[in-house]
């Protein structure tokens, strides 16, 4: 990473009208803490991340968004010159447009989009996880778009130091292999288990020291038809959600960041969060 790598975000707050563009050149999670602390922002807070790109020059692309927005500057709070009297989405449109240019790891991005199997899985799997409302805590929970494994995979995400979910690259005449982490709540639902046996998978209980009790991993094979099938079953999202959520709560308790984070592709979430937002977007 260059030292002009960096973060330009959207930042939006329920007691304020306006939102605040800004960038930084360490973690989004790290600033928006100092931002909800210090006047004058404090007032208007608490500010959470709108939107958000990973660029390789954010000074730049910060001084472009905002010198695109310069005749909506609002004048009237004092010591500062990042709050705007402008839409989120009007916000968020320009941020895309400037940061085309410099969005750090685009190549795995337009992978993702040419297997249109694997986005919609990916799609699905967010909104069944409800990681979204989480973006204040990334860094904290990662996503790691086709990583440099040794066995290949499309992703993994992890909170904390575990990964709670991935999906394999297959070598030819094989389906991929996928995981899912949960609660044991699972073993409650009859159908569930039916269906794991039916597709070579197991459940594995406990498989991580620094897991959260009751936890289990789920793995099964199939193509991303499979995998969507298997968490649009009854009890899936209850037991998701039940690990997941109760994880990502303990991070945020401890302020913890993963030891993963500097895998996390920013953009990547960005995207997914831009397509869900408006499905025939761009």
């Amino acid at each position: 990473m260059s030292a002009m790598d960096g973060h330009v975000y959207i930042l939006t707050s329920p007691n304020s009208q306006y939102v605040k563009i800004g960038g930084t050149g360490s973690a989004p999670m790290k600033r928006i803490k100092e931002i909800n602390v210090c006047t004058p922002y404090r007032e208007l807070g608490p500010w959470t991340l709108y939107d958000f790109r990973h660029v390789s020059n954010w000074r730049k692309v910060e001084y472009d968004v905002q010198y695109a927005f310069r005749a909506h500057l609002v004048k009237t709070v004092q010591m500062q010159k990042e709050l705007f009297a402008i839409s989120p989405r009007a916000a968020s449109q320009q941020l895309v447009s400037s940061s085309s240019q410099s969005t750090i790891k685009q190549y795995k991005i337009d992978r993702m989009f040419q297997d249109a199997e694997f986005f919609e899985y990916v799609q699905k799997l967010f909104r069944l996880t409800g990681l979204l409302n989480w973006l204040d805590l990334q860094g904290a929970w990662t996503f790691n778009l086709f990583p440099a494994t040794g066995n290949g995979r499309y992703f993994t995400m992890n909170i904390g130091r575990h990964e709670v979910a991935y999906a394999t690259i297959p070598r030819a005449d094989e389906l991929p292999i996928h995981m899912i982490y949960m609660d044991r709540l699972i073993h409650d639902f009859k159908k569930v288990q039916s269906w794991i046996s039916k597709r070579d998978g197991a459940f594995y209980n406990g498989t991580y020291p620094s897991a959260l009790p009751r936890s289990t991993a789920v793995v099964f094979t199939g193509n991303f038809d499979t995998a969507m099938e298997f968490i649009a079953l009854e009890g899936v999202r209850r037991a998701v959600v039940a690990y997941w959520t109760e994880a990502l709560i303990g991070l945020q308790e401890r302020g913890s960041a993963s030891v993963h984070s500097r895998s996390h592709n920013w953009n990547a979430v960005a995207t997914i969060k831009g397509r869900i937002a408006d499905p025939g977007g761009t």
